[in-house]
């Protein structure tokens, strides 16, 4: 059984619900509390305890930071929030989610792994405060980066980095015991049509029933399906889904054109592992029999 924190911000992209989703559902996780982070963090929070608790759940949210280390010229908001009409869920308001974070760590010292599927503030800030918090982590997961051969049509492409560039170099350079990131060009190879998406995981539960709910508005708009963020948290549990190179990420933080840009430099002293390839097939049906 693996102690989960997760960090995200749910309630746009429907893969966020997916990823709490599969979270509730895997076995082998134990999932002590949730951060929510980016525009309007409360309705986050909101609907992430409105997805628990259609699970059957009682999970510690903490809403957590909308403003970002360096400043970026958007302010994001949850368009799924316009479900939380439908669904029970408690009311947030804005807290200290790294102060919530360390807590949580520090009780289960070298046993937690924290999963991070949104922009990097909130787990940036944890390791700004409290230098010591990743070397007591069992393990970082995070779904952030882009590394592939060819440019990135804008630089928001890569939002995670984008979205708080100095965040992201923050986290990118923490040593954790084992610190793992899932990139764009492997996670862009897990896409689907919303029709497709549908068949695969079937509305047939309240969990589901409420995860499509809130991402409805999502899949109208764009039209497919892309599994950003379930793949890291699936290889918490599933590790061989990836292979993984060793090696260390810089982080581009002045220059326009490229902001919150990612460099990979393999190396056998890294302190990152950056996932190379995904086998699509096991992923797929870990990932559907879990929730259905």
């Amino acid at each position: 059984m693996e102690k989960v924190l997760l960090d995200t911000d749910i309630g746009g992209d429907i893969d966020d619900a997916i990823c709490l989703a599969y979270l509730l559902r895997e076995p082998q996780c134990d999932l002590i509390g949730i951060t929510t982070v980016c525009g309007e963090p409360e309705k986050r929070a909101a609907v992430a305890d409105a997805i628990c608790r259609a699970a059957g759940k009682q999970i510690p949210i903490t809403a957590g930071l909308d403003s970002t280390m360096q400043p970026v010229p958007v302010y994001p908001t949850p368009d799924g929030a316009e479900a939380l009409k439908y669904w029970p869920h408690g009311v947030y308001e804005k807290a200290d989610a790294a102060a919530f974070l360390y807590q949580k760590i520090k009780e289960n010292p070298h046993e937690v792994v924290l999963i991070g599927i949104g922009n990097m503030t909130n787990i940036a800030t944890l390791f700004t405060a409290c230098p010591d918090a990743a070397g007591l982590l069992k393990g970082l997961y995070v779904m952030n980066g882009y590394f592939g051969a060819e440019p990135l049509p804008k630089p928001y492409y890569n939002w995670n980095s984008w979205a708080d560039p100095l965040a992201s170099r923050i986290v990118f350079s923490a040593r954790a015991a084992i610190h793992r990131a899932v990139p764009l060009e492997v996670t862009d190879s897990l896409t689907m049509e919303a029709g497709q998406a549908e068949v695969l995981f079937r509305a047939d539960s309240d969990l589901m029933k409420a995860v499509f709910s809130f991402g409805s508005a999502w899949l109208e708009s764009s039209g497919k399906l892309t599994l950003h963020d379930p793949l890291a948290a699936v290889a918490v549990f599933h590790p061989y889904i990836c292979r993984f190179e060793r090696g260390n990420v810089q982080v581009e933080t002045e220059q326009v054109s490229n902001m919150g840009g990612t460099a990979f430099i393999s190396s056998a002293d890294g302190n990152v592992e950056v996932a190379r390839t995904v086998d699509r097939d096991s992923f797929y049906r870990i990932l559907s029999a879990s929730l259905r």
